[in-house]
């Protein structure tokens, strides 16, 4: 039902035949009235019994308006607000659209007789989920909190990570039915102020009848829509969004979702979990190679041993040959149909293992994979290199932080083993320039896709900074904590004397 902007009458009869129209045929409206002796009704309270704290209301709001009551005539428009401020805040609102508005999103509204504006208060009373550990991004040495459906709970984290007059956020309100609060996050001395207008602009302009999640609006601002890479950082870590924010980027918070968006993202941003700011930098930046190593196998692992064994042989030394040759006697089918057989076997026992609960999920696909796995090669239909090949495949996606890029890789791994079957090394290495060609083209909001930082610095900066240096040399980084409007001259300076410090260390 479309609502129409009707100002409140000053007859409560009337302002409550419209109510009652808007929420016809729903039990959860409740409405208290509140009558004198002759039965005139001097004011009302509603509310939807679903979403507000009704004890808190009865003993704090309506016992009061009853106890004055026996005391008054006739109730007064003072002695109902001094009872209301006990409370908290009030809303005066003037309008039927904003009544229907506070209500839904679990607040009560009092009307008085003769009185053309309302006084609403938000008074929550819904089970909302406590603050857990994080089940995706699992570390060993930082915090242990996450994210959870309530706004403000995920707004206060960050702020108790930020304790900074600088942290800013404001409010929308997406979804013309839903009307669902979305928030955005900055520190206001280091963001890129063309990037927040640009974002505040397609904020603003998102028209959606329901916003039930923020993949919706990540689809939405996100500069590509069709690429199968995700363009936006996702996180469920308090912690990283405060790195974040202090690194110049902004977070989309969305009310009902346990999930945070951050841009401007980059590709090398999603190879790098918050667990590598907890680790020694010697460590964090073995696993960073290690993480490289694992995003080549995972989409090009089984493509390069069907161009090797199919159209190079005489790339593969002589001994690792014969076992290859060996092992694929008495095959019936082609390398590309194997890899094919082997990919969508695990492929469906991963999905298997998500849908099914966790105790049993695990177990399927692990003894699944390896009853499949013996099956197939005792049977003849696959070979055993084959199969280590899809199995070292597979664990290297597993290394891969973001799950979305995860979900990417192995997408396009279909396409690239496709293009190596018929071409060999040349079809491999034509997927490898379309994949580096793509991602090229791609920006998050002005911010090339490629880049390994968002402050436009030259390449031989951006790969020092993908190296995590020690914490002395990292905290004085102007690329890790860049004033909004700084000079990219002044950034070379300071980072080549970084450079240099590090060396007569």
């Amino acid at each position: 039902m479309k609502l129409t902007i009707d100002n409140i009458n000053s007859s409560i009869l009337i302002n409550l035949q419209k109510i009652q129209h808007i929420f016809s045929n729903s039990d959860s409206l409740v409405i208290r009235k509140f009558t004198g002796e002759q039965g005139t009704i001097h004011a009302c309270i509603i509310y939807l019994d679903v979403l507000i704290d009704e004890k808190s209301l009865n003993q704090h709001i309506i016992r009061k308006i009853n106890e004055d009551m026996r005391h008054m005539s006739k109730l007064t428009c003072e002695s109902i607000l001094e009872t209301i401020y006990s409370l908290g805040t009030i809303h005066v609102i003037t309008d039927i659209e904003h009544i229907v508005s506070l209500i839904t999103d679990a607040g009560f509204v009092v009307l008085i007789e003769d009185h053309t504006e309302a006084y609403g208060m938000l008074l929550p009373g819904y089970e909302t989920r406590p603050i857990e550990e994080p089940k995706i991004e699992i570390n060993v040495r930082g915090p242990r909190e996450s994210f959870t459906e309530d706004l403000h709970k995920n707004l206060s984290m960050v702020y108790r990570k930020l304790k900074t007059p600088d942290l800013k956020s404001k409010l929308y309100v997406l979804g013309q039915k839903s009307n669902t609060k979305v928030m955005i996050l900055y520190l206001e001395n280091l963001v890129d102020l063309d990037i927040l207008t640009a974002l505040q602009h397609k904020l603003e302009s998102i028209q959606l009848d329901f916003l039930i999640a923020n993949t919706q609006i990540e689809e939405l601002i996100q500069g590509s829509t069709f690429s199968p890479f995700p363009q936006l950082v996702t996180t469920e870590r308090p912690d990283r969004v405060a790195t974040a924010l202090s690194r110049g980027k902004i977070g989309i918070i969305t009310d009902g979702t346990p999930i945070v968006l951050l841009t401007p993202s980059t590709f090398f941003e999603m190879l790098h979990p918050s667990e590598d700011l907890y680790e020694r930098f010697y460590f964090a930046n073995f696993l960073r190679i290690i993480r490289l190593i694992s995003l080549f196998l995972s989409l090009f692992g089984p493509s390069l041993y069907i161009a090797l064994t199919t159209f190079h042989l005489e790339m593969i030394p002589t001994p690792l040959m014969m076992t290859f040759i060996s092992s694929k006697a008495g095959i019936p089918f082609p390398t590309f149909v194997e890899a094919l057989l082997m990919e969508t076997s695990f492929e469906l026992l991963r999905e298997a293992s998500l849908r099914l609960p966790r105790a049993v999920g695990q177990s399927v696909s692990i003894v699944g994979a390896l009853i499949i796995g013996e099956a197939a090669v005792q049977s003849g239909i696959v070979s055993r290199p084959m199969v280590i090949v899809v199995a070292m495949t597979g664990i290297a996606s597993f290394a891969i932080p973001s799950f979305s890029t995860a979900i990417a890789l192995r997408m396009l791994r279909f396409p690239v083993m496709l293009f190596t079957a018929y071409c060999g090394v040349f079809g491999l290495s034509l997927s490898l320039f379309i994949l580096i060609l793509h991602l090229c083209s791609l920006q998050s909001f002005g911010v090339p896709f490629l880049a390994v930082t968002n402050d436009g610095s030259s390449l031989r900066s951006n790969v020092m900074k993908y190296v995590l240096l020690p914490v002395r040399y990292r905290s004085n980084r102007k690329g890790e904590n860049k004033m909004a409007g700084a000079s990219h001259n002044k950034e070379g300076l300071l980072l080549e004397d970084v450079e240099q410090n590090y060396e007569k260390d």
